[in-house]
């Protein structure tokens, strides 16, 4: 395809902000003053099709607004969420990422779950219909003790205070596991169900999908080579996390033309995740004729860090 025409079809999409929209702030990643900047301005507002985050568990249980499972990038301490209880985590100071911004010196608290969703549902008039996607991470997955579980029906107990949210609410994650058992809880419970969104790396997990009848919606994965370098400066753990991504990157392949044809013929759209640079608009290009992008670009949400960027 070529990639004059996607970039400057790009202000006519479905643009949904990533980790909350932070680039178009001068605020830290999943911060509530991002969120509440993009609220207090028509025009940024207005260039977002919805929000995007993570979620990870303390050690009591509480769903927190944040990216990694640990702290080590973006505070001066270190460790995994799970270790601390949201009373410990709320006396530390956030800041940007220090693999990515170190210059950058804006800092935060850490949100709650709950006090983000509290803030849609007070602002639901400008919410409109936009869409919260709601990323569980894979330790809820892998977690021993039956942790997931627990963790899950926290979530659902959650979800279930905000009936209001319930149309804008979609459950993301790489785990098919999370996906299901959060439905069977709330089915359970009599709660109201949340759309899910099964986020794929891989060629041969979106063959899988078809067997997932659980499934709401599909979001393809971007292969992008641009990610933090690894430093001495970093924590053991940040690199770690950066030698892992790269290497996983690297056989990222779910981002194909029959996989967008077969998402939006059964789900009536297809995501993608995540376009912010020149290597991910080239991906995209690489892998979708122009027809059929143009047949199709009205069922194409894209995440990025910043869709007023793109409107603009």
């Amino acid at each position: 395809m070529n990639k004059k025409v996607f970039i400057k079809s790009l202000k006519d999409m479905k643009l949904v902000a990533h980790r909350l929209g932070y680039k178009m702030t001068n605020y830290p990643e999943n911060s509530m003053e991002v969120v509440k900047e993009i609220f207090e301005s028509p025009e940024l507002l207005d260039a977002c099709f919805g929000f995007e985050f993570d979620i990870c568990f303390t050690k009591d249980n509480i769903p927190v607004v944040i990216h990694d499972k640990y702290i080590d990038d973006i505070t001066d301490s270190y460790g995994m969420i799970r270790e601390y209880t949201i009373k410990e985590l709320k006396k530390l100071t956030f800041g940007f990422r220090k693999s990515i911004d170190n210059d950058k010196k804006s800092t935060y608290k850490i949100v709650t779950l709950d006090e983000l969703l509290s803030f849609f549902e007070h602002n639901k008039k400008r919410l409109k219909n936009k869409i919260i996607k709601i990323e569980t991470k894979d330790y809820i997955y892998t977690n021993k003790d039956n942790m997931n579980s627990k963790n899950l029906k926290t979530l659902a107990d959650i979800l279930n205070k905000y009936p209001t949210l319930n149309s804008n609410i979609i459950h993301l994650s790489f785990w098919p596991f999370n996906l299901s058992k959060l439905k069977k809880i709330q089915i359970k419970n009599k709660y109201l169900v949340t759309k899910n969104d099964f986020l794929c790396d891989f060629n041969f997990l979106v063959f899988l999908t078809k067997f997932m009848s659980y499934l709401d919606n599909i979001s393809l994965r971007i292969k992008t080579n641009n990610l933090p370098v690894v430093s001495k400066n970093n924590s053991k753990r940040v690199n770690k996390k950066i030698k892992f991504d790269t290497n996983w990157m690297k056989h990222s392949n779910a981002l194909k033309e029959k996989n967008m044809n077969y998402a939006i013929k059964k789900y009536g759209m297809v995501n993608l995740y995540v376009l912010n640079k020149n290597d991910e608009i080239d991906e995209i290009c690489k892998h979708i004729s122009l027809k059929f992008f143009k047949k199709n670009k009205d069922f194409i949400v894209i995440t990025t860090d910043n869709p007023f960027y793109f409107k603009k």
